[in-house]
């Protein structure tokens, strides 16, 4: 009688462990482990109206204050768009002929990553380091 279960069992091992072999181990993540808090950047608190708001937050509180921060960016948010909105305009093409004149230092024609980090600088985006201003620049 032939043991036809060893053979199939054989098999069956094989295929396993191969499988095992190809299939990278899951992690394992801890258990009721918190979220680390994403920590605020530093240099963001040093900005152009950082002392604004802090008094504000002083005189009105952290609710009142996200409250009136999201109104400023709402407005912020509109002020932009209807710039981006114009820039087919005459006018809009004038304006952004006149920035890229300002930044574009060497006049090649051409912004190149040093011409760009100074715009960005001058514009309050202080904090960003040379990384983000590559990947700003490569987009």
């Amino acid at each position: 009688m032939t043991n036809d279960y060893t053979d199939v069992t054989a098999t069956t091992s094989e295929q396993s462990s191969k499988l095992i072999m190809d299939i990278p181990p899951t992690p394992v993540a801890p258990k009721n482990k918190p979220a680390p808090k994403k920590k605020a950047n530093a240099a963001h608190k040093e900005g152009v109206f950082s002392p604004i708001v802090m008094a504000a937050g002083t005189l009105l509180g952290p609710d009142q204050l996200n409250k009136v921060r999201a109104k400023a960016i709402t407005l912020h948010s509109d002020l932009i768009k209807s710039f981006v909105g114009t820039s087919d305009s005459a006018i809009g093409q004038t304006v952004l002929q006149q920035l890229f004149k300002y930044v574009d230092a060497d006049n090649s024609g051409f912004i190149d990553k040093e011409e760009l980090s100074v715009a960005l600088s001058l514009l309050g985006f202080r904090w960003l380091k040379e990384k983000q201003v590559n990947g700003i620049f490569d987009r």
